[in-house]
């Protein structure tokens, strides 16, 4: 009977042992999730960012160097777009979460939207310049009869310059003619090419027709003409968010932001540096950047220095042409504080 129970007790501990053993055996055939690495959490956290060739280009130069490199918190994936106007649709949509446009763009797409596009940071000032060759203009008072050639036509570009030349007594296609050109570079070559004495162009097509025509030189600072009429800063450029995804990701926009502002204070403080980072992003030449940088008005006004300056530009806008802005002046709704 002993030799029993004794056989009995040693059964249930080998049974107890192969249970262990079946519990806590070889597990290389199971399948187990790895941790997750340091690219995996970059391109989760992906922000698709949409920037323009010339100044906004130039102050997002230096975080997607640094983005590329890993070095932001969050990943970017920039597009660099030559056309504003295909860039707003994509924002509405979604498929730009945060882009850089023209502050007028924004206003409209703002109304167009419903509130799909905000407004988040200032980052261009008035970067227009009336270049003239051999000197034939030194003054608003020699334009008289002269034909302007510019590109712009329906952004704020075409508006400054109706501004000041009607504040100056002029009356367009009497006075002084306008002949616009589709975009900045046809601008530049057709004045090249030669026929125009006075042409209209931001930064840094201007320091790129100056480079390639060194007859050709700055008569009048377009900016300083506006300004001087105490119209109020003008505001060309600024950064606009889809809204959704700024209520999903406040944080991210926060950050963009806090990169963004660190990017264009790099950007202003050290052109020869940035000038190669703006080349090795095709946004320009490093030779026309570098030139450019220094009247390139790139900022970034966040908070109630990005509204006040928003919403004077705005006023004049709209007292010209309502639909410059979309009909309407923004409710405080359109401008998102950021704290970065």
């Amino acid at each position: 009977m002993k030799s029993k129970k004794i056989i009995a007790m040693i059964m249930a501990a080998l049974l107890m042992l192969l249970s262990f053993a079946a519990c806590s055996g070889d597990t290389t055939d199971e399948v187990t999730t790895e941790p997750e690495t340091a690219s995996d959490a970059a391109e989760t956290d992906a922000i698709n960012v949409s920037v323009l060739k010339g100044p906004t280009g130039m102050g997002a130069a230096y975080m997607w160097t640094k983005s590329d490199s890993g070095e932001t918190e969050y990943t970017y994936n920039f597009t660099l777009d030559t056309d504003a106007t295909t860039v707003g649709p994509k924002l509405m949509t979604g498929e730009y979460d945060i882009a850089s446009i023209p502050t007028n763009l924004a206003a409209s797409l703002y109304q167009k939207s419903g509130g799909k596009v905000k407004v988040v940071a200032v980052n261009t000032l008035g970067v227009l310049y009336l270049v003239t060759k051999d000197n034939a203009v030194s003054s608003l008072e020699d334009l008289r009869g002269m034909t302007i050639l510019a590109s712009g036509q329906g952004t704020i570009a075409e508006y400054a310059l109706n501004y000041v030349l009607e504040s100056y007594g002029y009356e367009i296609g009497t006075d002084v003619t306008i002949e616009f050109s589709t975009e900045h570079s046809e601008s530049v070559t057709k004045a090249l090419a030669g026929g125009y004495d006075v042409v209209l162009l931001p930064e840094p097509y201007v320091t790129q027709i100056i480079n390639q025509d060194s007859s050709f030189s700055v008569a009048i600072n377009l900016t300083e003409e506006w300004e001087n009429l105490g119209s109020c800063t003008l505001t060309m450029g600024c950064i606009a968010v889809n809204s959704d995804f700024y209520d999903s990701n406040p944080e991210a926009v926060a950050s963009f932001i806090a990169d963004y502002r660190e990017s264009a204070e790099y950007v202003n403080a050290n052109p020869a540096e940035a000038s190669l980072l703006i080349e090795e992003h095709d946004i320009m030449t490093a030779s026309v950047a570098a030139s450019a940088i220094p009247n390139s008005n790139i900022v970034c006004y966040t908070g109630e220095t990005m509204k006040a300056a928003l919403e004077s530009c705005f006023t004049v806008l709209y007292s010209q042409d309502a639909s410059i802005i979309g009909g309407a002046m923004p409710d405080d709704d359109f401008y998102i504080y950021v704290e970065e």
